[in-house]
């Protein structure tokens, strides 16, 4: 039911980018204004990352997703009944408040419900499901909107919230001893003295730098800029470059998965971390390079291995849990995420405005076109970002102590 939620909220933090041509123009003309519609769903979002943490870790899971779906409701027939920017941007912080809570909520379930030796593995799993609904959100989004219009069906998975908000009321249990079975969280950790051990806050704060890159790098193109690049330096239809542009998420979903049990097995989080981040970075890097501009295929199989590279960022979370040894779960992990939608907040919008500082005047049905020049630029900037978090990820000091756990059988 969570993961149901979970892919709820990332189709619905995907869909403008199956939407782009759409949005462009209706409601969004310029590139500026659509990544800032894009971006505004990232604003409440990491607002409410911390209060949501916190109302998780004292009222539970379920109350607090079953109001969400009620948020997700309204924000999709908000923005779904939109004709101009603004009221647009309101559906989409509305639905950036529904799903600020989603990821928060799922893993402190599974720091409950699973064992911290299968954390990772998990945790992997679990983005890959979210994966899935930007999956759904590219080719079935665009092909439903051009048979029955974008607004009918963003009105339509409102309608599915509201049906998940019930199950989630009525059958969701916070913690395995509602059902008479043993919980899983972590014993608190104590010193030499028996106190509870104090939280490593230099670590976290490392951390936290750590994830401004990755995630927001993937929102910037995978889940936005990557259909009009494809589509002006390529000359590929909008279906097909929601197709080929949402396949990044399948390869996300299975970076995700692929270093979680990485992490699991091998018994360490930062040095699986480094490795994707340190891909991600040179991928992207290889993408503003011009080297490949030439040819689609060398471009989308660069972007495909991005997808997996940047699902590395699921043991952020992972090593927060980790370092504080699983307590307060949902607020921890919500200070990560937020930080990690901070880069996703301003990356897309940054991207857009490299790219309106190069437009030539290019107009193609009323949506513009930009130069291969522009997205050379924007790819390079943000391939310099990743690398400076990369750097913030090097600091951070792993606890020895999940190193010294048996492995998962």
């Amino acid at each position: 039911m969570a993961a149901a939620f979970y892919l709820f909220d990332f189709f619905q933090r995907v869909s403008p980018a199956a939407l782009a041509l759409d949005l462009s123009r209706e409601i969004a003309p310029t590139a500026v204004a659509l990544g800032s519609l894009s971006s505004a769903y990232f604003v409440t979002y990491a607002l409410l990352q911390l209060p949501g943490g916190i109302l998780i870790d004292r009222y539970g899971t379920r109350r607090v997703f079953a109001v969400a779906c009620l948020l997700g409701l309204v924000g999709t027939w908000v923005f779904a009944g939109a004709h101009g920017p603004g009221v647009a941007a309101l559906g989409r912080l509305i639905l950036g408040a529904s799903g600020a809570v989603a990821w928060v909520g799922m893993l402190k379930l599974a720091s409950q419900w699973f064992t911290p030796e299968r954390f990772a593995s998990i945790t992997g799993v679990s983005l890959a499901i979210g994966a899935f609904g930007a999956v759904v959100s590219g080719l079935p989004l665009r092909m439903a909107s051009d048979a029955a219009g974008w607004r009918v069906v963003i009105m339509a998975t409102g309608l599915g919230a509201l049906a998940l908000g019930v199950v989630i009321a009525w059958k969701m249990r916070d913690t395995p001893a509602d059902m008479g079975y043993a919980n899983h969280q972590h014993p608190p950790r104590a010193n030499a003295n028996g106190e509870s051990s104090p939280i490593p806050w230099r670590d976290l704060m490392w951390l936290c730098v750590g994830q401004m890159g990755v995630t927001g790098s993937l929102a910037a193109l995978a889940w936005l800029w990557a259909v009009p690049y494809l589509t002006t330096s390529f000359a590929q239809s909008p279906a097909q470059a929601t197709f080929l542009s949402s396949m990044m998420m399948v390869f996300f979903a299975a970076g995700a998965i692929g270093f979680g049990t990485l992490s699991d097995r091998r018994r360490t989080r930062q040095t699986p971390l480094l490795w994707g981040t340190g891909l991600t970075c040179l991928l992207m890097a290889i993408l503003a390079s011009g080297l490949i501009m030439d040819s689609l295929l060398l471009t989308v199989l660069v972007l495909w291995l991005l997808g997996g590279a940047a699902g590395s960022m699921v043991l952020s979370f992972v090593l927060a849990k980790d370092l504080v040894h699983g307590q307060r779960t949902a607020t921890i992990v919500a200070l990560v995420n937020l930080c990690v939608m901070l880069g996703s907040i301003g990356l897309p919008p940054l991207f857009g405005a490299i790219l309106d500082h190069f437009w030539e005047g290019h107009l193609i049905d009323g949506v513009r076109q930009y130069p291969g020049i522009a997205f050379q630029w924007a790819l390079g900037t943000l391939s310099g970002w990743i690398g400076l978090t990369w750097l913030a990820q090097r600091m951070v000091r792993e606890d020895p102590t999940f190193a010294k756990t048996p492995a998962p059988g």
